[in-house]
């Protein structure tokens, strides 16, 4: 009857109550799944978490590789990241060159925005410590660091290549692919280079790779022992508390059946794991 007295078709006061309620609505906050305030032209987008491979190989028994794989897997399952591991290598160029064909393998298949190489003769004796803030702290410290593809370190010998990051894009494979070349024009002269040595030459001999490359503190991403003294320009030794503990040429320093394997039970309790229960 109300309808009828005012002259307003029941289609039309339905309307008026419609928008009287989504007026009350407004008035009393944004409508739900709407974003409250969305962000302008020059706001800052959520920081995206990066996909990162650790990749390691491993192709002979040794007493430490349980101890090796437990620490690395914990570590890739603390922070997200995926644990890639390698039990044969083909190259023939040798063993040591695989870690490179990995890398390229790793890069075509498009799941990984960055690769740490870790040599299996390495514990990551801070679990807190991620990855992703060490490549993003030294990006941040560069002015060209949307080029940079690889992150090294040095030793007392020069370039290590035990433990280096990779952004994974085919600039970075390109790089890896001319080490092959270097290695074969050497073997022409009678030479003979290791995936190392290669990386090395290629830094030198190559403005465009050197400036893609950037070198991170040895301490940082392949910290030795005082056992094995050989260090950077740092000078600095791995302590408590430092990321990653490497045992390079272990054989060359302690005279011993096994020497890494002693010095890897020898560090394993300096190992900060964190709490497996936020892990498992």
């Amino acid at each position: 009857m109300l309808f009828r007295s005012l002259r307003i078709s029941p289609s039309v006061a339905l309307f008026l109550l419609f928008c009287a309620f989504l007026g009350w609505q407004l008035s009393h906050g944004p409508i739900a799944g709407q974003p409250i305030d969305p962000p302008g032209p020059g706001a800052a987008s959520p920081r995206q978490t990066p996909r990162i491979a650790i990749v390691t190989l491993i192709t002979q028994e040794k007493s430490y590789i349980h101890m090796s794989l437990r620490n690395k897997d914990h570590y890739a399952r603390r922070h997200g990241y995926d644990l890639v591991v390698d039990y044969e290598a083909h190259s023939q160029r040798g063993t040591t060159w695989w870690k490179y064909n990995m890398m390229e393998r790793l890069i075509k298949t498009d799941k990984y925005d960055w690769m740490w190489w870790i040599d299996f003769d390495t514990l990551i004796t801070n679990t807190d410590i991620k990855i992703a803030d060490i490549i993003d702290e030294t990006l941040a410290n560069v002015t060209n660091a949307h080029e940079i593809d690889i992150l090294t370190s040095h030793d007392c010998n020069g370039l290590n290549t035990g433990s280096f990051v990779v952004r994974s894009r085919e600039s970075a494979a390109k790089y890896l692919r001319y080490t092959y070349d270097l290695h074969a024009e050497a073997k022409q002269r009678g030479e003979q280079y290791s995936e190392q040595d290669a990386m090395k030459k290629l830094q030198e001999i190559d403005p465009l790779v050197a400036k893609h490359t950037v070198q991170v503190p040895q301490w940082k991403i392949n910290a030795f022992p005082p056992e094995i003294a050989c260090f950077d320009e740092s000078k600095k030794v791995w302590e408590h508390g430092t990321f990653v503990i490497h045992f390079a040429g272990a054989w060359a320093h302690l005279k011993d059946d096994d020497p890494t394997g002693l010095l890897m039970r020898k560090y394993e309790k300096e190992i900060v794991w964190g709490d497996w229960e936020d892990i498992y």
